[in-house]
């Protein structure tokens, strides 16, 4: 667990985005990831998706990780993106996620946290 400042998050998060998330013909296209947690994802979607909606989702963790995480979530946040009308961003904490998907979550998270503090070095 990581707390600093005013980070209120259980979790640490990468901030890489990434383009390949998948739903399960759900409300919204989900099309990109803006960063990522072991508790949740925050992605962008071409039409809103109403707060509460439990979803399916599927996406590819890039490299070093290499791995497809499968688990269900629920919609926590939508907002307007500042690209305009057309986007938003979709927050859904997952509901239900295998322990082994957490961890290359959390493990895949480190390693990008790790890797920008050695580049600010």
């Amino acid at each position: 667990m990581r707390y600093s400042g005013d980070e209120r998050r259980r979790y640490a998060r990468s901030r890489r985005g990434f383009p390949a998330i998948v739903d399960d013909g759900g409300p919204g296209v989900l099309n990109h990831i803006d960063n990522i947690s072991a508790n949740g994802v925050l992605c962008h979607t071409v039409k809103p998706v109403p707060l509460m909606t439990r979803m399916s989702i599927a996406l590819e963790l890039p490299k070093p990780a290499d791995r497809r995480i499968e688990c269900e979530g629920i919609v926590v946040r939508c907002d307007p993106h500042e690209m305009g009308d057309d986007h938003f961003k979709v927050a859904i904490l997952y509901t239900k996620i295998s322990e082994d998907d957490r961890d290359a979550i959390s493990d895949f998270v480190q390693h990008d946290l790790t890797a920008e503090a050695s580049a600010e070095s």
